[in-house]
């Protein structure tokens, strides 16, 4: 189920998404820091990469037989995970679809992007980083492992990084007093009401 899960997560949150960036924009949408960056702008987005190749590296070894979970949750338990892995792909991908030709995988700068406020980004100035936190959560109950564990909570430091230190600053010099109310009426993961 984890292999699954992450094949899936790649599969449509990053490779289609990447693809029809290019077929509407002409863009990849995939933006790194330069190497002259200050290294809070190029560790954390590296190191959340770095999360998903141990997270795969740890599936595969687990699909094969190679290393056994810490612990087996009951089956009940594995599929309210890979159901809960499931929604957070959805929820990116529903999220990604709504950003249109705005999504971007980093921050560039210099460049302008419209903000997104309305569908799920009107419950969550982050919908995406959303759906990534159910989906780690997903993952970590269908193969529970030290190693997998690790790597989420590693990613979700990074996540955190990048929303604080990059993109948010990037979004208040952009849109200004637009995005300073937009962060007053939107929590950054998730508002109920």
């Amino acid at each position: 189920m984890t292999l699954l899960l992450i094949s899936l997560f790649l599969v449509l949150a990053v490779f289609m998404r990447v693809g029809i960036q290019w077929v509407r924009t002409k863009d990849l949408g995939l933006r790194a820091a330069s190497l002259d960056a200050p290294l809070i702008k190029i560790l954390p987005g590296t190191i959340f990469i770095l999360s998903f190749y141990v997270a795969l590296a740890v599936a595969l070894f687990g699909f094969y037989g190679k290393l056994a979970p810490v612990m087996e949750l009951p089956l009940i338990l594995q599929w309210l995970s890979f159901a809960l892995g499931l929604s957070g792909i959805l929820i990116t991908v529903i999220s990604q679809y709504q950003m249109g030709d705005s999504w971007r995988i980093g921050v560039d700068q210099q460049e302008t992007t419209e903000l997104k406020t309305q569908g799920l980004y009107a419950r969550s100035r982050n919908p995406i980083y959303f759906g990534l936190l159910l989906f780690w959560v997903g993952i970590c109950g269908t193969f529970v492992h030290a190693l997998l564990m690790m790597a989420a909570i590693i990613c979700w430091i990074c996540i955190e990084l990048i929303v604080r230190k990059i993109e948010e600053p990037y979004l208040h010099k952009t849109h200004g007093e637009m995005f300073v109310e937009y962060v007053r009426s939107t929590n950054r993961y998730l508002s109920i009401l």
